[in-house]
């Protein structure tokens, strides 16, 4: 494809993305979650976690304040700048954007006030349901 290995840009968005949270507890509690998701188990769910208790990650999840505009600032940028390099490379081939659509379900059990409005039953799944969108250029997928 011409542009850095999608190992380097993980890293380089992971990198991006730790300095984000600006306590200690809520940067760790975001490294867990994120090798939940990475390990590729499909089943991320917080009982298999090592390093932080479910109730850890379910307070971070659920009640921290952390700065979610400054996190999709950086992702963004991550995105503008993946395709800048990607055009970089390839300059006579623009290659086609394509978006690609997922339903995400984050279950929730208990009960949880602030999401009254949020949480429902789909597919048998109770909990935020989230449709992701990807950007699409080639082998290149950017959430």
């Amino acid at each position: 494809m011409g542009c850095e290995p999608k190992e380097q840009r993980s890293r380089r968005l992971y990198s991006d993305i730790l300095p984000c949270f600006s306590r200690k507890q809520h940067r760790e509690s975001f490294e867990v979650i994120l090798n939940l998701f990475l390990d590729g188990s499909g089943r991320p769910f917080p009982e298999r976690a090592t390093g932080k208790s479910p109730a850890a990650l379910s307070r971070f999840l659920n009640h921290a304040a952390w700065n979610t505009g400054q996190l999709c600032r950086v992702l963004r940028q991550h995105a503008h700048e993946t395709l800048q390099d990607l055009w970089r490379h390839q300059p006579h081939q623009r290659p086609r954007l394509e978006l690609l659509v997922d339903l995400t379900s984050l279950e929730k059990t208990g009960k949880f006030s602030e999401l009254a409005d949020w949480v429902h039953i789909y597919h048998g799944v109770r909990g935020v349901h989230l449709v992701v969108l990807y950007l699409c250029c080639g082998e290149l997928r950017l959430p």
